[in-house]
């Protein structure tokens, strides 16, 4: 099976987007900050629903 077709753990991809997105929104690029701070609290509210299903999936 190649890199592709594997099944990722969602954790470890969202925390992989997390910090790039860290990386982005810590770049000086002053046209692209807003986005960049954007997509980062965006990837974060995932991070942060994904504890909560974990937590469910948990009890």
């Amino acid at each position: 099976m190649s890199e592709p077709d594997m099944p990722r753990d969602e954790a470890a991809m969202l925390r992989d987007m997390l910090a790039i997105a860290d990386r982005l929104a810590a770049s000086e690029d002053a046209l692209m900050a807003g986005q960049y701070a954007h997509l980062r609290a965006r990837v974060a509210a995932l991070v942060e629903l994904r504890s909560f299903a974990d937590g469910a999936e948990a009890a």
